[in-house]
């Protein structure tokens, strides 16, 4: 479906997400981990073009790179659109290996310390980059918000919070409306802790609090965001 650009590929991750350019998209988090240039997409060339142009506030669908090899953003009132760009940085000075960028404080500095965290009322939120497989170099790294919005299932991609309903069959944090059929399960307290306790919070401590069982809400990064109390 998408072409390759001479002798090179880039590719977009699919795992917090990424596209790599030779092309690829790669990246990291709400969608399964990249752990090598197999888990990526590979970008088209007319992709790669339309990306120079995207810009905050920009939509991308769920698998952040759309099936139409000359498109790479879409209408943000398309009901494929899932999530909104907010922040692309072109020629970031940074590389890639296999489909992932080992210095993370890169990706904080451009998209912000709570990027790719579940945090209790908020929109997902996670990355993506468009790099060249063969040299590493990121073309263009992005970051991404999901639209607060139900998709096609009345499944709303926010981290569900006290009082919100969820469907224990579900293998995201969406919040499903109460008096849906599969809103099996409800926060009774999402239990926060401060950003500087994420990389070694203490999980014990805020688990004593919940009478039934717990979830914790643990991101891409091996940091943990909160635990929800739940019955």
């Amino acid at each position: 479906m998408n072409t390759k650009l001479g002798p090179f590929r880039r590719l977009l991750a699919v795992g917090g997400i990424g596209l790599a350019g030779a092309i690829a998209l790669t990246g990291c988090g709400i969608l399964d981990d990249a752990g090598s240039d197999t888990d990526t997409t590979e970008v088209s060339g007319e992709q790669v073009d339309a990306a120079a142009e995207a810009a905050a506030g920009d939509c991308l669908p769920y698998e952040v790179l759309s099936e139409d090899p000359a498109v790479f953003e879409v209408a943000c009132d398309d009901a494929t659109a899932f999530w909104t760009i907010t922040n692309i940085v072109a020629d970031p000075d940074v590389t890639a290996a296999g489909g992932d960028i080992a210095d993370t404080q890169a990706i904080y500095d451009t998209c912000g310390e709570e990027v790719g965290a579940y945090v209790p009322g908020k929109p997902w939120t996670d990355w993506n980059m468009i790099y060249d497989v063969t040299t590493g170099a990121v073309d263009y790294l992005f970051c991404i918000e999901a639209l607060d919005q139900p998709n096609a299932e009345g499944k709303t991609p926010v981290t569900p919070d006290t009082g919100d309903c969820m469907s224990s069959s579900d293998t995201e944090w969406y919040q499903v409306d109460c008096a849906d059929a599969a809103a099996d399960t409800t926060v009774t307290d999402a239990i926060v802790f401060d950003t500087a306790e994420w990389a070694a919070p203490d999980i014990e401590g805020a688990a004593a609090n919940c009478a039934a069982g717990y979830y914790e809400l643990s991101d891409q990064f091996g940091r943990t965001s909160g635990v929800l109390c739940i019955e």
